[in-house]
């Protein structure tokens, strides 16, 4: 006998009445729609999956066909007879350099096409150069030749390529050198260096004004490839008002798009004297490192430089070597460097700088009249370059440590009887001495003779015993200084 199902209690008003067929339908509806979403899934999941595969197959056929048009480009270009340039007037050498010039053109290209480019380096250096000196020693630039667009031509081609597929995390170092590149030239190459993993470029010439719009071509690199991180000019003359344009594309990413030019180098490139406004512009560009080498700059470029320094812009490098300073200018320039503590290298080579000059860079990064003198002296920038040498100063990245390094030069090699000079700490305010012990573990334990023989030189003392064992602790060095400041202070005391 069937037994009849009893029924849930319903309210009149209850819409559930139906026993849950209207929660069944939207469990039904909810898994179907569920179903058909996971459907869409699988299906746009099989599209990327097809399409990833036909972009590595493509990419397979692209480098296979990339190796074969490369090998192909190198043995059938059209090879320029060395009577084309004999017949335009050139002479046997040149034509030979030229050749020389062609043959590594072929092989940049089929090296950047084929990724064989300096494999174990992070930055591959293509030189694409034209080496032939004058009767007098001096560089010859090759002049343009339309025979040579195929070249320009397929290296532009060959960049890109490059760093699409063989760059990886690899970046290039690209230096013209002496070689004619007229406007034609440029407009070939700037997509090439827009789009393409370059760090650096460079660009030297003979020294002859050129009417091409170099200027505008670099421009429009620095300001659209970030990759860029320096530019570089060697003996490349262009107006006041082109190099205030390159200052200024500089100065406009730095501010704008937050990315540094870690190197801007202007070698030989005045046929004067750099203009006044065109060097402070330089100098405040915001890049990190400024080669000024070779530009006649002598007295009036000196203040200039100093005034910039002065003001302590982020320019952390400046190289005036091969200059015309003189011990004069060098005092400008030292003087320079007691509000200064960005600058970390000075490079004053082959200047006229003499042993005055010489003292007067010594004294603003290593004074010695007092512990308050000394601790108010420059600490961050090491000068290269002088006849003797002073570059053991200021030898560390933090400037505090190249600071306490001289604090504690002057304790031990100024004493007489002991082995620090505690005398010089009178009028020390005492909440500063627990600092001093502090600061005594950070010594190295290898000594610096370089140091002493400075200390020596500018207080006018012989080197005796004491010197000699404060070069040669070594790893005592911390020790025995902590020992003989707390001994001088303890040990009088018991007397009173």
């Amino acid at each position: 006998m069937e037994v009849p199902r009893k029924r849930a209690k319903t309210c009149p008003d209850d819409d559930t009445a139906d026993g849950g067929a209207a929660a069944s339908t939207a469990a039904q509806q909810q898994i179907a729609e569920l179903r058909a979403e996971l459907a869409k899934c699988k299906r746009e999941h099989e599209q990327v999956v097809r399409d990833l595969n036909r972009r590595h197959a493509q990419m397979v056929r692209d480098l296979k066909g990339s190796y074969s048009n490369a090998l192909e480009w190198t043995y059938t270009v059209k090879a320029i007879p060395r009577d084309h340039w004999l017949e335009k007037g050139h002479t046997g050498e040149y034509a030979g350099a030229m050749e020389e010039l062609l043959v590594s053109f072929t092989d940049t290209i089929k090296k950047l096409r084929t990724g064989e480019l300096s494999t174990g380096t992070s930055s591959p250096h293509i030189g694409i150069g034209f080496a032939l000196l004058d009767e007098e020693e001096h560089q010859v630039t090759a002049d343009h030749d339309d025979a040579l667009m195929p070249y320009w031509m397929e290296l532009a081609k060959a960049l890109i390529h490059w760093s699409e597929y063989h760059a990886n995390d690899k970046t290039l170092e690209i230096v013209i050198d002496c070689i004619e590149t007229p406007d034609f030239v440029l407009n070939v190459l700037r997509p090439a260096m827009k789009l393409s993993k370059v760090e650096y470029l460079g660009f030297v010439d003979d020294g002859s004004p050129r009417t091409w719009k170099l200027a505008a071509f670099m421009d429009d690199i620095i300001q659209t490839n970030h990759t860029v991180a320096g530019v570089g000019f060697n003996s490349i003359v262009l107006s006041n008002d082109e190099w205030k344009i390159i200052c200024n594309a500089i100065r406009k990413r730095t501010a704008e798009q937050n990315s540094v030019m870690s190197f801007f180098g202007l070698v030989g490139c005045s046929v004067d004297r750099i203009d006044s406004e065109v060097l402070e512009k330089i100098l405040t560009s915001k890049s990190e490192e400024v080669d000024l080498g070779t530009n006649r700059m002598s007295s009036r470029e000196a203040s200039i430089i100093a005034q910039c320094l002065n003001s302590n812009p982020p320019l952390a490098r400046l190289s005036l070597r091969d200059n015309h300073f003189n011990d004069a200018d060098a005092a400008v320039l030292a003087n320079s460097l007691s509000s200064n503590t960005n600058l970390s290298t000075l490079d004053v080579d082959g200047n006229n700088i003499t042993e005055e000059g010489r003292l007067a860079f010594l004294r603003a990064i290593f004074d010695v009249s007092s512990l308050g003198s000394c601790a108010a002296s420059n600490h961050a920038c090491q000068v290269f370059g002088l006849e003797k040498d002073i570059s053991a100063l200021n030898d560390y990245e933090d400037r505090h440590h190249n600071k306490w390094e001289k604090i504690f030069a002057m304790l031990a090699l100024s004493s007489d009887d002991s082995f620090m000079n505690t005398a010089l700490l009178r009028g020390i305010p005492t909440y500063l001495i627990p600092k001093l012990l502090d600061k005594v573990d950070d010594q190295e334990e290898e000594g610096n003779s370089k140091i002493t023989d400075l200390y020596l030189e500018l207080t006018g003392s012989k080197r005796c015993q004491n010197h000699d064992v404060w070069d040669n602790l070594e790893d005592s060095r911390s020790l025995s200084c902590v020992y003989d400041l707390i001994r001088s202070w303890v040990v009088p005391s018991i007397y009173v």
